[in-house]
């Protein structure tokens, strides 16, 4: 979807943030291993929070009342700048690149600031896939900035799953809602190509593990 209107681009983030406000206070929501998390923020140290693509609503919802200490990086294309927008007007700062456009030294600001204290949120697919492959600028920032990569995922039991490259969630009104967080993952700050790529497969299928684990969730 291109979203070059200017009048869309004012409008719909307030509005999607006013839908996305709404439709989850109705929601019952939890947490799996919320003391993974509790653990790395217990530390002081930078955390670099990840998850796929098409749950990404959700988690911009979720850290709100955090936002201020997270900076997230947004594709430099038309809808990342409307994701961005929506995240921004949550409180959160954003950064703009992607693999085709200012990645590296996007990448590069957010390892900074992170150095400086804030925590980082990336999308592991990246802003146009391929579905569920975990792209290299993750594993890449957590080596820069020694932050612990924490991998989540999204159990729901009541979404749409629409037919885009993301197979994007749109969790419905009155939905039980599950924040699945995984363990953290650390990435060897002497890592090489090889070593990179190994931890990247890892972590890759940790996150395919966890987004599974979210389909067979058990709200009981």
């Amino acid at each position: 979807m291109k979203l070059r209107h200017p009048g869309l681009t004012r409008l719909l983030p307030p509005a999607l943030k006013a839908g996305m406000t709404a439709i989850f206070a109705t929601c019952r929501q939890t947490e799996v291993n919320a003391a993974a998390r509790e653990r790395l923020l217990a530390t002081g140290q930078p955390i670099l929070f990840t998850c796929w693509h098409g749950q990404l609503a959700y988690f911009i919802y979720k850290f709100r009342t955090s936002s201020q200490s997270i900076v997230l990086l947004a594709s430099a294309s038309a809808d990342g700048d409307l994701i961005g927008r929506v995240a921004a007007s949550f409180g959160a700062g954003v950064l703009s690149g992607s693999r085709q456009k200012g990645g590296l030294a996007a990448l590069r600001q957010m390892a900074a600031l992170m150095r400086q204290g804030k925590h980082g949120g990336i999308i592991a697919d990246g802003s146009r896939g391929p579905y569920h492959r975990l792209q290299k600028g993750v594993v890449f920032l957590a080596r820069e900035t020694g932050a612990s990569i924490l991998p989540m995922a999204v159990a729901s039991d009541r979404k749409l799953v629409l037919q885009t490259w993301d197979r994007f969630e749109v969790i419905l009104p009155f939905s039980r809602v599950a924040l699945i967080i995984g363990e953290p993952f650390v990435i060897p700050p002497d890592s090489k190509v090889q070593a990179m790529e190994d931890c990247r497969l890892i972590l890759e299928r940790h996150l395919r593990d966890l987004f599974e684990s979210g389909q067979y969730h058990s709200f009981a």
